[in-house]
């Protein structure tokens, strides 16, 4: 056993030193030779690429504009540009690249691999004018008040489509573009052009070298969508001064929109009612009070056009609702008179008539449902085929209340149907949630982020647009209540609802959102009032809502069924 031991690490020793004395493997040489990259930039921005190549075979064709950065009045000088590549690490290229270089004349490169081949290529680095048509706008006039549309820029095409919605007169609107500072418009700012039916216009972008890029303009239909809004604008935002009539003493509470007239009620005692160009916010004339001298916090519109003007009615005082056709009526129907001594209001304030809302038709079918004050309850009255079923109301006593017993003075309930028992929405400080009507219990409720739905939020309004149903709500902006905007719910599927603000389907749900930017702000409003009304337009392929901040202003945007 001892000899074969030795036999064995004997032969381990003299194998060890064999290897020990033979040399290393020599690393193969790599037989790339083609540029695998190259970039241009300039002195003091390292390796950013700031100019990309254009490759035809074996020439290489970079394109740096006049100036760097674009809108600066620094020029780029071509003796003093810097050229980067990728190379096979073996590889050799000449002349040697990456410090400030000469590229006024076309640049021979040679490249030379590990394994001697060898490749020539011509770079040529020229200036070039920046030609691009920035942005373009047109601006119209359309009842007075100005609309601007923005044109959808193609630099391949150099095609500039401005989407049109029908009926839109652009006969003679107001253009405005930017182009870089070097360069010159094709048409001066504020020139008017005619993009009517099946016209172009031309424009021409010159460089600084005299080049020339033209793009044509042309007004287009957009698309017609099949479900939802599409394009949305504002029409118009007023602040209180702005507005004939209106108060900054808490008195302006709520509003309701008929035809082409939006009516704005007065809470004093006796109420007064303006009506305005719901187009433009132009003040017309009052509109005639119903009788009695009656105070009203609350007025809202039907499907129809109807206007319905409530009154203010503490527990055991009588609630009125009067009909007018329009906001021209002189002799206003009387539908509600009832005392509000009802026995399901509850010891709190059970005051009725600080808001009001109506879903559907007065004069064939309908829900009206009014809120009590500082309770659970909500009184509910039905017409049906134009008759009311029932002069005392249905008191509907919600179940399910968020934060306490009972909502605050202001609370909202929204009807989203015409039968008795129907699902409705609540809207008080607690939450917003949509209500099973026959157990008036919380189906599903918004969530409580303020990236949903404010800091605070009051007025809604539900209604049917282009095969969807729709929330509008009131959202407060700051912790005040003194200013806001609103958003825009598609509630067509009621489990959306609850969704969050990071939710992948929330874009979908909250379709709109007015900016920041035109939120109306109020001196004061403590209650946190306002409200929300909505209207089609006469073609069908609009809606509008109107925003009322009380003692601040309104806002009217219009939604369409157009792609954007």
């Amino acid at each position: 056993m001892k000899q074969i031991f030795l036999y064995i690490l004997g032969a381990t020793i003299v194998t060890n030193l064999a290897s020990s004395c033979r040399k290393a493997d020599a690393v193969p040489r790599q037989g790339g030779k083609a540029l695998s990259d190259v970039y241009a930039t300039i002195e003091g921005f390292g390796g950013n690429r700031l100019f990309e190549p254009r490759y035809s075979n074996d020439t290489i064709y970079i394109d740096v504009p006049y100036f760097y950065q674009p809108d600066s009045n620094n020029p780029t000088d071509l003796s003093k540009i810097i050229i980067r590549t990728t190379i096979s690490t073996d590889a050799k290229i000449t002349p040697q690249l990456g410090s400030p270089m000469d590229v006024r004349e076309p640049l021979h490169l040679t490249v030379t691999s590990g394994t001697g081949e060898v490749s020539n290529y011509v770079l040529v680095v020229r200036n070039v004018a920046d030609l691009v048509l920035r942005t373009a706008a047109f601006t119209y006039m359309e009842n007075g008040v100005p609309q601007t549309i923005d044109g959808v820029i193609d630099n391949t095409t150099n095609e500039v489509k401005f989407y049109v919605v029908p009926g839109t007169d652009v006969s003679a609107v107001k253009l405005t573009t930017t182009v870089s500072p070097h360069a010159i418009q094709g048409i001066t700012d504020g020139s008017v052009i005619d993009l009517s039916q099946n016209k172009t216009v031309p424009y021409t972008v010159t460089g600084n070298d005299k080049t020339k890029r033209t793009y044509t303009f042309k007004a287009l239909d957009p698309v017609k969508l099949n479900y939802g809004v599409g394009i949305s604008r504002l029409l118009w935002k007023k602040d209180a001064v702005n507005i004939t009539g209106f108060t900054t003493n808490d008195n302006n509470r709520s509003m309701a929109v008929s035809g082409n007239y939006l009516v704005l009620a007065l809470s004093t005692t006796p109420s007064t009612f303006k009506i305005y160009d719901r187009k433009t916010g132009a003040y017309v004339q009052d509109m005639a009070v119903p009788p009695g001298s009656l105070r009203s916090f609350a007025i809202a519109n039907d499907s129809a056009g109807h206007i319905l003007i409530s009154s203010w009615a503490p527990k055991n005082s009588v609630f009125y609702v009067y009909k007018y056709n329009d906001p021209f009526d002189v002799n206003p129907v009387k539908l509600i008179q009832w005392t509000n001594n009802n026995p399901a209001a509850i010891t709190g304030d059970g005051g009725v008539g600080r808001r009001i809302n109506v879903y559907g038709d007065v004069n064939k079918n309908a829900i009206l449902d009014a809120t009590a004050g500082v309770s659970n309850i909500t009184y509910s009255w039905q017409v049906t085929n134009g008759t009311m079923v029932n002069n005392t109301p249905t008191p509907l006593a919600y179940q399910t209340m968020a934060g306490g017993t009972t909502w605050s003075f202001y609370a909202e309930a929204q009807p989203a149907s015409t039968t008795a028992n129907g699902d409705y929405f609540v809207n008080y400080a607690g939450e917003i949630a949509l209500v099973n009507g026959a157990s008036n219990s919380r189906s599903v409720a918004f969530t409580s982020e303020t990236a949903v739905i404010g800091l605070n939020h009051m007025a809604m309004d539900y209604f049917q647009f282009n095969n969807a149903s729709f929330l509008a709500v009131q959202r407060f902006t700051n912790g005040t209540n003194s200013k806001a905007g609103f958003s825009l719910f598609d509630v067509t599927k009621s489990s959306n609802i609850g969704l969050t603000s990071t939710a992948a389907g929330f874009k979908d749900f909250r379709v709109f959102a007015s900016p920041d930017a035109n939120d109306i702000t109020a001196s004061a409003n403590g209650n946190g009032a306002g409200d929300i009304c909505t209207v089609l337009n006469d073609d069908r392929e609009r809606v509008c809502v109107y925003m009322l901040l009380t003692n601040g202003g309104i806002m009217a945007y219009e939604f369409t069924k157009y792609a954007p």
